[in-house]
C-alpha cells in the first residue's frame, strides 16, 4: 500500500487488467497472478465503484484471494468530482486505517498519486451477506443507533485529543478555509432551486435564509475547535454503513477521515439515521450513552453531558446541507429523506439560536 506513479494508477475503467492487477496484488500477495479480470456491476458517485471477477494461479489461492472484489476510486468525472476524496480513502487504507480496529473493510491494496488518482481494492461485503445502509428505504432502529455511536466512541477515544493527530488536516479549519463543495451548494441560483423543492420541504422560518444558513456553517466550523478533536470519519452517514447479518454495524467509506470534533461524527450521525420521532425520543439517552463508551475506552475525562448537548445543536448545522447535495453524488431520494431528518433536527434544537446567528 503505497504512493506508484501516475502511468500505473488506471484512470478509466478500460485500463483495469488482469496484468495491471497482478503488479499491485504482487506487493502484499508474493506470487500472485490475476489469471482473468472481468468487470462486473459499475456504481457512479462522488467514488466510481467498480466490482472485479477474478481468477489467480495457485500462489493467489494459496493467500486466500476472494474471486470478486472492488476497485474503488476515480473513473467518472462529474462536476462535483473530489480528486482529493479519492486519494485520500486510498490513503486512510495505507496508513492510519492499518492502526484501527474498527469493523471495516478489508483492503487488499491502495495506491495514489497526489492531485490525480486513489484508488483501494476493497473486499465484497457480499461474501459477509452484509446489507447496506440507505435513507430513503428505512432508517435504523435506536439500538442500531446505540451500537454506531459505541463504534465511533471507540474509534473516538484511540486517538482523544493526541497530538498526533497536528499531522492531520483538521475537519473545522478545512472547510473554513475553502468550503468549496459547500458553497457551490450556496449559490443564489442553485439555492432558490432546492430550497424550493420538495427536498427542502422540511426547511421552515429562518432555515430558509441562505444568508443565515451561510453564517451558521461558518459560525459551526469556526466554533468546531473548541471541543475536544480526535480521529473523525467526516461522514459518518447511514449510506456509508453496512450491517452484518446480526445487526452489527461498521463503516465502509474512509473518503473524508481527518482531524475534527468528536460531536460532528456523533451528529451527523444521530440525528441522519433515525427517524423524526426516534431521534426525538432517544437522542438525550443516546448522547449519554456515546460519552459513556468513550469512559470505557480509556477517555479518562470525557465532556460533561450539558457541554455534549450545547455541541450536538451546533453541529446539527453540518448535516443541514443534505438536501442541497447534487445529484451526481447523492440520489434525490436520500438527499430528500436526509432533509427530512435535519429539517426537523435544526428547528427542534434551535441551532441558529445555539450557533448565535
Amino acid at each position: 500500500m503505497s504512493e506508484i506513479p501516475t502511468s500505473h494508477l488506471p484512470l478509466r475503467i478500460e485500463e483495469i487488467t488482469a496484468d495491471w492487477l497482478t503488479s499491485v496484488l504482487g506487493e502484499r500477495y508474493p506470487g500472485t497472478v490475476v489469471t482473468e479480470a472481468h468487470i462486473g456491476t459499475v456504481i457512479a458517485g462522488t467514488a466510481t465503484k467498480v466490482r472485479l471477477l477474478l481468477s489467480y494461479n495457485e500462489a493467489g489461492h494459496g493467500h486466500r484471494l476472494p474471486p470478486t472484489m472492488w476497485l474503488k476510486g476515480g473513473f467518472i468525472r462529474h462536476d462535483y468530482t473530489y480528486d482529493k476524496s479519492f486519494v485520500n480513502e486510498a490513503k486512510f487504507f495505507g496508513t492510519w486505517g492499518l492502526k484501527l480496529d474498527i469493523n471495516k473493510p478489508q483492503a487488499y491494496w491502495s495506491g495514489w498519486d497526489e492531485g490525480v488518482q486513489g484508488l483501494v481494492l476493497l473486499e465484497d461485503l457480499a461474501a459477509r451477506n452484509a446489507t447496506f445502509g440507505n435513507a430513503s428505504k428505512a432508517m435504523i432502529s435506536i439500538d442500531q443507533q446505540a451500537q454506531a455511536l459505541e463504534l465511533l466512541a471507540s474509534m473516538h477515544a484511540k486517538w482523544w485529543e493526541s497530538p498526533e493527530l497536528k499531522s492531520l488536516k483538521n475537519f473545522s479549519t478545512a472547510w473554513e478555509a475553502a468550503g468549496d463543495i459547500v458553497m457551490q451548494m450556496l449559490r443564489p441560483d442553485y439555492f432558490e432551486a432546492c430550497i424550493n423543492h420538495r427536498r427542502c420541504q422540511a426547511y421552515v422560518g429562518p432555515y430558509r435564509d441562505r444568508e443565515r444558513i451561510m453564517a451558521g456553517l461558518r459560525t459551526q466550523w469556526a466554533r468546531g475547535r473548541d471541543v475536544p478533536q480526535v480521529f473523525a470519519h467526516g461522514d459518518a452517514h447511514l449510506g456509508n454503513m453496512f450491517f452484518e447479518p446480526d445487526g452489527k454495524p461498521g463503516y465502509l467509506d474512509w473518503q473524508s477521515w481527518q482531524e475534527g470534533p468528536y460531536m460532528h461524527d456523533v451528529a451527523y450521525s444521530t440525528i441522519g439515521n433515525l427517524k423524526v420521532e426516534d431521534r426525538r425520543h432517544a437522542e438525550k439517552d443516546l448522547i449519554a450513552g456515546y460519552l459513556a463508551a468513550l469512559k470505557r475506552n480509556g477517555v479518562a475525562n470525557p465532556p460533561e453531558f450539558a457541554d455534549a448537548w450545547a455541541a450536538y445543536r451546533r453541529h446539527a448545522m453540518h448535516g443541514f446541507m443534505w438536501p442541497f447535495t447534487p445529484e451526481e453524488m447523492q440520489p434525490i431520494e436520500i438527499v430528500t429523506a436526509e432533509g427530512d431528518c435535519f429539517g426537523a433536527a435544526v428547528s427542534d434544537l434551535d441551532t441558529f439560536g445555539a450557533l448565535g446567528v
